[in-house]
């Protein structure tokens, strides 16, 4: 199994309808092929997304993900052969994160400010993971 972590820009912000419309979908096609993940949106138009299975359905969706028009900017942090998921029982965990949701412990802080991203891309190529997990098992919130 692969895992895939990256982060993109949003090319307009997206309304809870159309971010649920999309989740809805990403849920369906992550079901039909064995994908599980997590899907964060910062409302300033930022995604931070782990994506983990088999590398034969990870790896297209990953290419797919790349050429989707609705965001830019996509950079992988992390790709990396697992043994395990961190994300087994999610087919798309999401959360549109905001300041009062975000414990300012858990480093989720970064991702709220877009100024400073160029954490979660740093010679640390474990930290968006380490970020996204430690969120994971601090809330009980996330939409599954």
């Amino acid at each position: 199994m692969i895992s895939i972590t990256y982060i993109s820009k949003a090319e307009h912000h997206f309304s809870d309808a159309e971010l649920m419309s999309m989740l809805e979908s990403f849920r369906a096609n992550n079901g039909r092929n064995g994908v599980s993940g997590v899907l964060l949106y910062n409302g300033a138009g930022t995604f931070i997304q782990v994506l983990e299975g088999e590398s034969s359905d990870v790896e297209p969706l990953y290419e797919r993900i790349k050429q989707d028009t609705r965001h830019s900017k996509v950079v992988c942090l992390r790709k990396a052969t697992v043994q395990s998921r961190s994300f087994a029982d999610w087919r798309m965990g999401f959360r549109n994160l905001t300041r009062d949701v975000v414990d300012d412990t858990s480093k989720m802080t970064l991702f709220l400010n877009d100024d400073k991203l160029e954490h979660f891309v740093s010679e640390d190529a474990d930290f968006a993971l380490k970020v996204l997990t430690s969120f994971r098992d601090k809330t009980r919130e996330l939409i599954f």
